[in-house]
């Protein structure tokens, strides 16, 4: 077995299937030979260093990669004796120390555990980098050191060279102080190069964990305002700004202020009265500007969340908006909007600005302090004037860099409490159970789709669908008729597992919807939306999403078959074509090809069409049903909810819905038999809303 598919089913085995073409990106012929093989991919990757397991393997310790020198990469799966291990296979390989190696590896879940906060994401992420973390506050403390030298040079200066006017002490003094800002600037250019690198790392993983999350958002539990939420989570820019090298630098360089204060009641004596009243005024008023900014600062990124919210809806609606004359309306919302968040943001604004002011004059007041009381101590010879001019430099450094940065510090670290508070709000959402570790992974589902008295209302609203029982056996094609808000959508997306019944279960094969892993059930059961919405990418990308390497051969296949390939085969890019962000440029039949052009080549075993071929004319119609049927095999299961009648003939049953529930099921032969009674003489009802209507008046109920 090759290396990858060894990973890909250890992936499997561990619980952690991993996502189609993930290394697609990868030159796996240039990785080394044999067990090193491993540790370049990873590397390659981004992954963890894998483990490897010295000598032989604890039973707890299973699944683990197992390199054979005869048999190359397997995945043992436990031990079935004292010397016998059973591999994932089904087959047995006897244990050998010398020419196997054993290999744990961790593989990227960006999800991770659900019951956590975003600082503790944020934590985690740094803990991961600790070491280079320690090696930067290592500089920062000689760094910081290094930095009295200066200030020793100007004491020697005038209380050595000046007045002995000892030009070979000059001369060497001047020379070590110049090695020493040398070293100065290696050690702080290391410390921010060390502390950026891992800041972006540190960002990439946060993240990949926050759009993780709210990918794994359960479709019913999500809020009304896609922008906001989308607003929530671009907040973990403000906590990057925070983990930023200046922000950061301010923050470990805090700490040696107390030495400084030290060094100068060690210089100047009695002059040390001066930092050391300053210093704690300055941090007391850094923490009650930071109350202030607190609290707006939480309001204000509320209200910034709602505008980006509003100006994603414009965006998205501009082609509505346009047409009915709705700018005006959105304009004035819009100002709204920005009163509000100028009526929160100014008493930040203020707040800055006057905390900056006021550090800029303290910062003055200090210096004017130090340089006079020490004048008193050197005139009255209590220290030299070289210690006075030390100290200054020393205070200096004290009320200067640190001191003067802290301003801006509370802004970022205010707005930062208050993204952090928006992450928590986004981690509140319910999740899909089995988006991350868990789930059942069956190889193979097969069996009757049942939905079991399943009840669903969305969020706050009103119950929308109750239905009290339907089973679909393999091999069974349906379709589901019902007129407007009938419940047809609803019903094919808690078939889907997109949604979760409030109440009941859907059971495939015998097992419960919300139980099988997500990858498992996405492979098995196959959706269609009613409105087609594709991704930004290429056409390739969008026919080929999720899944494993689909050939040009295939995708020219069945594009002719389904009348696709005029979308690409007189372009100059072909199926490389640009695809613009939620299909726009093509038309709603072209986007609903596309869509349907991918779901017959993932073949699922379950197929869910949503109105697939309501933007197509009647000769497209025909095209894209009869290749969809042609990929049907004999076991697979199709429900299609439809509004044309015409259609049922392609079925073998025929649901009929009305507000939320199902009040007729029965085989198409029988329904048309029936519909043709309903109608009488006259003519035949033309949509589901006048079959519904007939039925109803008419105490059809099955």
């Amino acid at each position: 077995m090759g290396l990858l598919a060894a990973i890909e089913r250890y992936g499997d085995a561990a619980g952690q299937p991993l996502p189609p073409g993930w290394a697609r990106d990868v030159a796996v012929d240039a990785l080394p030979e044999g067990a090193a093989a491993l540790e370049g991919l990873a590397a390659a990757l981004g992954w963890d260093a894998p483990q490897a397991i010295a000598g032989r393997p604890r039973p707890d310790e299973f699944p683990l990669l197992l390199h054979d020198a005869a048999r190359g990469w397997l995945v043992a799966r436990q031990w079935i004796g004292e010397d016998d291990l059973a591999l994932t296979d089904g087959s047995v390989i006897a244990f050998a120390e010398d020419t196997q190696t054993f290999v744990r590896l961790a593989l990227a879940d960006p999800l991770g555990d659900e019951q956590v906060t975003a600082f503790q994401i944020v934590a985690r992420a740094v803990a991961r980098r600790s070491r280079a973390l320690v090696l930067a506050g290592l500089a920062t403390i000689f760094a910081n050191i290094l930095t009295l030298a200066t200030s020793l040079y100007a004491m020697q200066l005038y209380d050595r060279v000046i007045p002995l006017a000892s030009f070979d002490t000059l001369v060497v003094l001047t020379a070590g102080v110049m090695f020493a800002l040398l070293l100065d600037l290696a050690l702080r250019s290391l410390r921010g190069v060390l502390i950026e690198a891992e800041a972006q790392g540190i960002d990439r993983e946060v993240a990949e964990f926050f759009f993780a999350r709210a990918q794994a958002i359960r479709l019913d539990a999500r809020p009304g305002g896609i922008g906001t939420m989308a607003a929530q989570i671009q907040g973990q820019e403000q906590i990057r700004q925070v983990m930023s090298a200046s922000s950061l630098f301010v923050i470990t360089d805090l700490p040696f202020a107390v030495l400084f204060i030290v060094v100068v009641l060690g210089i100047g004596g009695p002059l040390a009265l001066v930092p050391l009243v300053s210093f704690p005024i300055a941090i007391g008023m850094a923490l009650l500007f930071a109350r202030i900014i607190r609290k707006s600062a939480e309001r204000a990124q509320v209200t910034g969340n709602r505008k980006n919210g509003m100006l994603v809806e414009m965006l998205d609606a501009s082609e509505t908006l346009k047409a009915n004359l709705g700018g005006w309306h959105m304009l004035a919302r819009w100002n709204r909007l920005i009163g509000e968040i100028q009526h929160y943001d100014y008493p930040v604004k203020r707040a800055s600005a006057v905390s900056g002011a006021l550090f800029s004059t303290m910062q003055q007041v200090t210096y004017t302090a130090v340089l006079c009381f020490g004048a008193y101590l050197a005139a009255t010879g209590e220290i030299t004037t070289g210690a006075l001019l030390a100290c200054s430099i020393i205070v200096g450094r004290i009320n200067g860099p640190l001191i003067a940065q802290l301003p801006g510090l509370i802004v970022q670290w205010g707005y930062a409490r208050s993204s952090l508070r928006g992450l928590d709000m986004l981690l509140k959402y319910p999740v899909e159970k089995t988006a991350s570790q868990g789930g059942l992974r069956p190889g193979k589902l097969a069996g009757s789709l049942v939905v079991n008295e399943a009840r669903f209302a969305y969020r706050g609203g009103p119950e929308v669908l109750a239905v009290q029982g339907l089973v679909i056996q393999p091999g069974e094609k349906v379709a589901v008729l019902g007129g407007i808000g009938a419940g047809k959508s609803t019903l094919l997306k808690l078939l889907a597992g997109l949604y979760t019944p409030n109440a009941g279960a859907i059971t495939l094969g015998g097992l419960d919807l919300s139980q099988i892993a997500e990858e498992t059930l996405r492979r098995n059961i196959g959706y269609l939306s009613q409105s087609a919405r594709l991704v930004r990418g290429s056409l390739r990308d969008s026919l080929t999403m999720g899944l494993p390497a689909v050939s040009d051969d295939a995708l020219i296949e069945v594009a002719r078959a389904t009348g696709l390939d005029g979308l690409f085969a007189g372009g100059s890019r072909g199926l490389d074509a640009e695809v613009q962000e939620g299909g726009a440029g093509l038309s709603g039949g072209q986007r609903a090809l596309v869509s349907i052009n991918r779901l017959i080549h993932a073949a699922p075993r379950v197929w869910l069409l949503d109105e697939p071929t309501a933007a197509l004319d009647a000769a497209s119609e025909k095209a894209v049903l009869d290749a969809v049927q042609a990929r049907l095999g004999p076991d697979s299961i199709m429900v299609m909810a439809t509004h044309k009648l015409p259609l049922v003939e392609r079925f073998d049953r025929v649901v009929v819905m009305a507000r939320g529930q199902i009040i007729s099921s029965e085989p198409v032969d029988a329904f048309l038999r029936k519909l043709r009674d309903l109608s009488g003489p006259g003519p035949r009802p033309a949509s589901t809303e006048g079959l519904v209507s007939t039925r109803i008046n008419k105490g059809g109920n099955a």
